[in-house]
């Protein structure tokens, strides 16, 4: 559900690029829709790589750690795409601090174009509030539209905008 959610978004708008962590879930799927799609991926690792794995794939089972590898492969071989990785150790709430390191990154390739946060969860948002919430409300004090792909299967609202 969330895949096909994500891949009609881009179909509908076509982004010229995606930036993103590569966590497994969301990260992932948004990144492997972009690059199916054709658009220049980009993925912002904001500690070391193998600690990101440790942190934020391994967890999932080997599945996502091959997707993680597949997509970091493609970011970092294929022209318009890249990977930006820092050696740093993973610090107390460093995934809250990733939030500005991302958004940082899509605002230097944007270009002064439009950028659209994309975000999955409940688009009301959830309690207690997620890190992805938190990523989203700082988007939005950033100005930003805030696009919000709803996972719950049962939901009808599929994406809507904040």
């Amino acid at each position: 559900m969330v895949r096909a959610r994500v891949a009609r978004l881009l179909a509908t708008l076509q982004p010229s690029d995606v930036v993103s962590a590569a966590a497994a879930g969301a990260d992932l799927i948004v990144l492997e829709e972009a690059i199916s799609h054709g658009i220049n991926a980009h993925v912002v690792l904001t500690i070391a790589r193998d600690q990101f794995v440790k942190q934020s794939v391994n967890d999932a089972g080997p599945d996502w750690v091959a997707r993680f590898e597949a997509v970091v492969d493609h970011v970092s071989t294929v022209e318009g795409c890249s990977m930006t990785e820092s050696d740093d150790a993973p610090g107390e709430q460093w995934y809250l601090a990733a939030h500005d390191q991302l958004l940082a990154r899509a605002e230097v390739l944007a270009a002064g174009r439009a950028i659209a946060a994309l975000t999955v969860r409940p688009p009301e948002g959830e309690v207690p509030p997620s890190v992805t919430d938190n990523f989203a409300a700082r988007a939005e004090r950033m100005g930003l539209l805030v696009l919000s792909v709803d996972p719950r299967p049962a939901s009808t609202s599929g994406v809507t905008a904040g």
